[in-house]
Formats: C-alpha cells, sequence, structure tokens
C-alpha cells in the first residue's frame, strides 16, 4: 500500500483517539475500530463534491458544465462518473475510485514537497511553488519528475539530490518552474508563485483538474459531502429563524441561506476580525443575505449579544482538532493539544442550548474523528440539559461508536462518516 497505517507518531494511537470514556476500560473492537479509521485517513477519499449556488445556478447545468470541462482535459471517452447526489440535488459528484496497486513509473528525476501539498496533489491539486522542498539538479522545464511527500519533515528547502529519508511517492508530473525560479537568491524576500510541477498521474486516481476555479465565481465551490449533508440535517425552511455559531468561511452559512431562498432571518456569528472579513466575502461573492456579527460564541448571552430562546435552529459547527480531514500522511498535533477542544465545545454547547427555542432544533457537528468531540459532547449534553436526540435525517454514513454512556439506540442516531461506508468522503 502506498499510505501510512496512521498519520500519528508513537505518542498518539488509537486508545486516546478512541478509546472509552471515563474509567471504563477499553475494548479490543473500539481499539480495532480506531485502528481502521487511522488507516482511512492516511487514504485519498473516492470522491470529489461540487456544492452549486442554487441563488445563482441550476445544478443539473453546473453537472454538464463540469463533466465539459473534464472531457475538454481528459479526453471525450473520460470515463470518470459525474451526478446529482440523490438526496442532496445540489450536491455534485465525480467519482475517481481507486486503483489497488496502481503501476506508474518512476522516474530518476524527483521533486520533494511537504505533506499538505501531497494531501492537495492526491486531491487533484499541480503543484505550486511555495509547496516544493526539493528538485533534483538537472531537472529541466518540461521534464517528467516523480513527486514524493516529505514525511519525516527532514528535507531542507532547496535539496537537489535524491532525499534518502522516509517519504511516499505521489505520482508524476511535467516540470514547469526549475531550480532557479524555485531557490534563486531573493533579495527582495518575495517567495515564487505559479504551478511549478503540472501533474499527470497520481496514486489516488483522483484526476489533477478539480480545483474550482474553473467554474464562474458563486457558481459553486468544493465541499465535502458531509458538510453538504449537515445542512441538509439542519433543514433550513424558508420561515426559520438561525443561528451560525461558528461560521467562517462562510461555507455551510451560505449553503444554509440558499435553502431558506434568501428568506428567513439567517445570523453568522465568528470571533475575529479576518474570519468575518472572510464570511462576509463568501455571503457577498454567493449573494447570501446573512446578518453578519463579531462576537464570541462561548459568551452570546452571557454578554447579552443575542436573546435567550431566539432561534428555530442552530447550528453549531463547532471548532475541533480537524482529524477528518483525508488525506492525512503526517499529524504532528500532540495529545494536550487533541484534548483541549472538548471544554471550549461545552461552553458553546451551552450558550446554543440557551439561545434555543423549546421546540427548536440543535445540529451539531465537527469535522474530526475522537470520540471525546463526537459521541463524548452527545452524551454530555443530554446528561446536562433537557435536550432529546432525534435520528439525523437524511441518514447517509453509519452509527456513533460505542464508549461513552450512550446507548445503542442513540448511536443509531447519530450520524458518523468513516471507513467501509457507501460513500468515502
Amino acid at each position: 500500500m502506498p499510505y501510512p497505517k496512521s498519520p500519528f507518531r508513537d505518542d498518539v494511537d488509537a486508545g486516546i483517539l478512541f478509546g472509552s470514556a471515563g474509567d471504563e476500560e477499553t475494548t479490543v473492537n473500539e481499539i480495532q475500530k480506531g485502528l481502521e479509521i487511522l488507516e482511512w485517513l492516511c487514504q485519498t477519499p473516492e470522491i470529489t463534491s461540487f456544492r452549486v449556488n442554487t441563488l445563482k445556478a441550476d445544478p443539473g447545468d453546473v453537472r454538464e458544465y463540469i463533466r465539459t470541462h473534464v472531457q475538454k482535459v481528459l479526453g471525450a471517452d473520460s470515463a470518470l462518473k459525474i451526478e446529482q447526489h440523490p438526496h442532496c440535488e445540489e450536491a455534485i459528484i465525480i467519482h475517481h475510485p481507486k486503483v489497488a496497486n496502481p503501476q506508474l513509473k518512476i522516474n530518476d528525476n524527483e521533486v520533494i514537497v511537504d505533506t499538505v501539498c501531497a494531501a492537495a496533489v492526491l486531491r487533484g491539486a499541480h503543484i505550486y511553488a511555495p509547496g516544493v522542498m526539493g528538485m533534483t539538479s538537472g531537472s529541466q522545464i518540461g521534464g517528467h519528475v516523480s513527486v514524493y511527500a516529505d514525511v519525516a519533515k527532514k528535507c531542507k528547502k532547496g535539496l537537489q539530490r535524491v532525499y534518502n529519508h522516509k517519504k511516499i511517492f505521489l505520482g508524476n508530473g511535467i516540470i514547469k518552474m526549475d531550480r532557479h525560479q524555485l531557490f534563486r537568491d531573493n533579495h527582495n524576500k518575495i517567495p515564487p508563485t505559479g504551478v511549478a510541477v503540472k501533474m499527470v498521474e497520481t496514486i489516488s486516481n483522483c484526476p489533477p483538474l478539480l480545483g474550482d476555479d474553473f467554474l464562474p465565481t458563486g457558481v459553486a465551490l468544493l465541499q465535502n459531502l458531509p458538510s453538504i449533508i449537515c445542512v441538509h440535517v439542519l433543514d433550513p425552511r424558508p420561515q426559520d429563524t438561525i443561528l451560525d455559531m461558528c461560521a467562517s468561511p462562510g461555507n455551510k452559512t451560505t449553503h444554509i441561506a440558499a435553502l431558506l431562498k434568501n428568506q428567513g432571518k439567517l445570523i453568522a456569528i465568528d470571533k475575529t476580525s479576518p474570519k468575518i472579513a472572510q464570511l462576509k466575502q463568501r455571503c457577498e461573492t454567493f449573494g447570501a443575505q446573512v446578518e453578519v456579527i463579531q462576537a464570541d460564541s462561548t459568551k452570546l448571552v452571557e454578554e447579552c449579544r443575542l436573546s435567550p430562546k431566539t432561534f428555530d435552529k442552530i447550528l453549531l459547527d463547532a471548532p475541533c482538532s480537524a482529524l477528518g480531514k483525508r488525506p492525512q500522511l503526517l499529524n504532528t498535533t500532540r495529545v494536550k493539544v487533541l484534548r483541549s477542544y472538548v471544554p471550549l465545545q461545552r461552553k458553546l454547547f451551552q450558550n446554543a442550548v440557551q439561545l434555543l427555542k423549546d421546540d427548536g432544533m440543535l445540529v451539531y457537528s465537527t469535522c474530526t474523528v475522537t470520540l471525546a468531540e463526537n459521541e463524548g459532547i452527545v452524551a454530555w449534553a443530554l446528561k446536562n440539559f433537557d435536550l432529546d436526540l432525534v435520528e439525523a435525517s437524511p441518514l447517509l454514513a453509519g452509527q456513533g461508536l460505542q464508549g461513552t454512556r450512550l446507548k445503542e439506540d442513540d448511536l443509531k442516531k447519530l450520524q458518523r462518516f468513516g471507513p467501509a461506508q457507501s460513500i468515502d468522503s
């Protein structure tokens, strides 16, 4: 297998991430499921998804626009399957199933990239200059090169020989910028920009064409399918008053606005000025009518920024350890940091409950996989607040993990994306 078994180093294991909460002993089954999730995190999803902005475009038209773009880049006989999701018609899905043992040629010349760049490459990006760590001497523009990820984090910028530390083969590409352009002495301290290597093939089988810059501005954006489904679970309706508590960059906010058809009332909050600027820009680009407020969502009630029992529906897409992003070839997050999010999530949840109407609906979501930040928060909330847990709809993923006080019936109401499911996102 070209992918590692875990993105973490030895101090973070399955027991820490997925072990039982409290004093209960973690079972072998829980650890085994955790190991499967860790391996899954390292692998590239088999689909790429776009979310169409229905305030500006028709999903069917955008699907055909994407199909035409794919055929232009890959040829009219491209076998990529492109479809609208049956439960979320504004989601355009491109299927690129992985090849079990890709037989790709290894070139003499190589490029080394950091792991952030590597993840983007495996999701369909070309290699931009800032991500290049090394390039063998003698590599010339137009030449073919093999690309590797530096998972040892020991490659020094400007390396000109073959890298002999731990690395992962990503695929092959064509050089667009040479060593002089990438690593020359730059007295003005202006970093090089632009595509350094145009990818031709990757071990993920995800074609290098799936950025969203080929689409008209504001028409659609790349968005993972679980994020799209999350807003459908919230079920925005034109008469609703809705709060998005941690809204930047605005992907879910603009989706809510689209499902509201810019009716009802939608308030979006984030804490810092840069995040507010990003949120406002996304709303403007997508034509979303949103009241944007800069505030600390852990103090909304305490500081009287919003009145209790105001909202029909609240989305709490909480800050988290973000371990659900795929693929992850290396993650250096320490255990102390991983454990720091739960107190913040509880404070946010506490405010959300106070702001929700008695018959209102609160959707809690994260982009992480740990037990403590997901099932653990739900179990804590049901213990401490007068809340009823209802089944997510649409329910397209697997049930929650064991290891908390949640009963089996409760776990079936949760929605956890993971390995061995029909949606590999």
